[in-house]
């Protein structure tokens, strides 16, 4: 047990999922009580009645990072693709990423701002999707706390942040929130050590981890500071790691699985709609989904998108996500930005086809043109070509898979 504890914190620690924007002296010398079975838990009783007079609800800060976001948005005049196609809007790039994406920003087709930047938090995305959808957003992304707010929704902080919360009483309200089980991930982007269970395999190890004095998930500065993500050198929805829903379990249990284990393609967007033929290849092929099974994936982000107001997708470019399951469910896992910078959105940009698939759909749709020979190589998938086939033969596994990736891809 205790090799599996320093191996997940280093993990975390060396992935540098986030930092303390400048800790609270009083608060950081708050040692956890979580060991005080007895006296503990007495004066827990005592703090916790007067514990939203003295510390801020993190959920203030999710509310309002939320709206701020939203009515960013709002603020900018709607874009007519009408328009666009009425006035042709001749582009030159170069065939790379690079030239590419510079073409695309600069044409202004792109939002790169202060809310792409904060819709790269897991915790801010299911803010806004539960403002704007309701109780209809749990069927697209799964239940999302983060760990500030789990804790101080439950009381397990005393005054000064400190937790104070026994390990049982800890895993009775986990069990509460997530009937069907959770997973901790990183609130902003993808820990190293990260698997398809999250940052620990069971809900046993992260409670010993959490309790652990000194431990790297929480401690009591955290509830005195929001917590500033490292990604991003800002504060986002002021939490370092989120407890999300776990949507194989959930899905078992609406309906049995044969897996308990889901398949993941990314379906790349652009504004209400899905962009045709972006499915890219994934660098390490397994569990590969059936062309039926992209299609239905397809159309369950495609559902998605015509939900949400246009206010929100205006010049968004998405790369999502999906967890496919064998019972037929489906649920976005993630929704990734451009992370309020000029840069690709998703990683999957390096590869030729989604280049071409995004240029195509700007032609159809939004009256771009693609000037010249690099132009129609940009068009036909040979933007990025040769960057793209190193890449491929650096990520292949050992063995068949290294040789194919040797042989030229096929646009």
């Amino acid at each position: 047990m205790k090799k599996i504890e320093k191996s997940f914190l280093a993990a975390l620690f060396l992935s540098t999922i986030f930092v303390v924007c400048s800790a609270v002296p009083a608060a950081a010398k708050a040692t956890p009580k979580s060991s005080q079975k007895s006296t503990g838990k007495n004066s827990a009783r005592s703090v916790k009645k007067n514990l939203q007079k003295v510390l801020q609800n993190p959920q203030q800060l999710i509310a309002a990072r939320a709206s701020g976001i939203l009515a960013n948005l709002r603020s900018r005049p709607l874009r007519s693709a009408e328009s666009h196609l009425k006035n042709t809007l001749e582009v030159a790039a170069e065939a790379s990423k690079n030239s590419w994406l510079e073409a695309v920003y600069e044409k202004n087709m792109i939002e790169s701002s202060w809310a792409t930047e904060m819709l790269a938090d897991k915790r801010l995305v299911a803010a806004v999707l539960e403002v704007e959808l309701g109780d209809r957003a749990k069927r697209f992304y799964p239940k999302t706390l983060g760990l500030r707010e789990f804790l101080y929704k439950h009381k397990m902080i005393d005054s000064k942040g400190a937790l104070i919360a026994a390990g049982d009483e800890i895993e009775q309200a986990l069990a509460e929130e997530f009937p069907a089980g959770f997973v901790v991930r990183p609130a902003v982007g993808i820990a190293p050590s990260e698997t398809s269970r999250g940052l620990f395999p069971d809900t046993d190890q992260f409670i010993v981890e959490l309790v652990r004095k000194d431990n790297a998930l929480y401690s009591a500065s955290h509830m005195g500071q929001p917590v500033k993500s490292h990604i991003l050198n800002t504060v986002t929805s002021g939490e370092g790691v989120v407890l999300q829903e776990n949507v194989v379990m959930s899905a078992d249990v609406r309906k049995p699985l044969k897996e308990r284990y889901f398949q993941e393609v990314r379906i790349h967007t652009y504004e209400g709609r899905v962009v045709a033929g972006a499915v890219p290849e994934r660098w390490v092929q397994h569990n590969l989904l059936t062309p039926e099974q992209v299609r239905r994936a397809e159309a369950f982000i495609g559902e998605l998108l015509t939900t949400l107001p246009l206010t929100l997708l205006n010049r968004q470019a998405w790369g999502v996500d999906v967890a496919v399951m064998d019972n037929g469910e489906m649920r976005v896992i993630d929704i990734v930005t451009n992370r309020g910078r000029n840069v690709a959105w998703s990683s999957y940009l390096e590869q030729p086809r989604v280049i071409a698939a995004y240029s195509r759909h700007f032609e159809e749709y939004y009256g771009m043109r693609f000037q010249g020979l690099d132009g129609a190589l940009i068009r036909y998938g040979f933007a990025n070509y040769l960057p793209f086939w190193e890449k491929r033969i650096e990520k292949s596994r050992p063995g068949l898979s290294k040789a194919l990736a040797y042989l030229p891809p096929v646009p």
